[in-house]
């Protein structure tokens, strides 16, 4: 099994695919919340570009691709927005990735300002009114970036993130980190 190093240029690539999933506008995808998130490199040319995999009952699955890699996306629309508040987000519970060759158990943690987090939504072109305000959710694809570049897993060739709930701006994100 090959491992790699995702290098600064690869991050950029790898917000070229988010690029690709925030062009899903309009009010269909308006609150549309990710549940998991799939990022790996490129085995093969399956096609580059957005493509929209599945679209029913609420669940929307799609997929970007370019040379840099492949980015899977489980998206759930129409759903109520997390409220900061909210009881399972006291209780803490921690993301969860899976990564193709980390040989233990890794815990990681982040924080992510406001500023952070419009700054990412803009480059990316995410108007997901979620990631607005004072207090804004994460973005998953932040939160993926962010791990990815960490000396832990960024050698990894897959990487599956897994959401429980909501992060927002200003309150540590744990991420527990377990071998696929």
């Amino acid at each position: 099994m090959a491992f790699y190093k995702f290098s600064v240029t690869e991050c950029e690539m790898f917000r070229d695919l988010a690029r690709m999933t925030a062009s899903l506008k309009g009010a269909r995808y308006e609150g549309a919340l990710i549940g998991r998130a799939v990022w790996q490199r490129r085995r093969g040319r399956a096609g580059d570009g957005l493509h929209i995999l599945r679209d029913h009952h609420g669940l929307l699955k799609v997929v970007a691709a370019d040379d840099s890699g492949e980015l899977r996306l489980t998206m759930l629309l129409g759903r109520r927005a997390p409220q900061r508040d909210e009881p399972a987000r006291r209780a803490g519970r921690p993301l969860q990735i899976l990564a193709e060759g980390v040989p233990d158990e890794i815990q990681l943690s982040f924080c992510f300002s406001a500023e952070e987090v419009h700054a990412f939504v803009e480059d990316v072109g995410d108007t997901n009114p979620l990631h607005a305000g004072d207090a804004p959710l994460v973005p998953g694809l932040e939160i993926l970036e962010a791990a990815l570049s960490r000396e832990e897993i960024c050698r990894a060739a897959r990487v599956e993130l897994r959401f429980h709930g909501a992060s927002f701006a200003g309150e540590m994100v744990s991420v527990q980190v377990r071998s696929l």
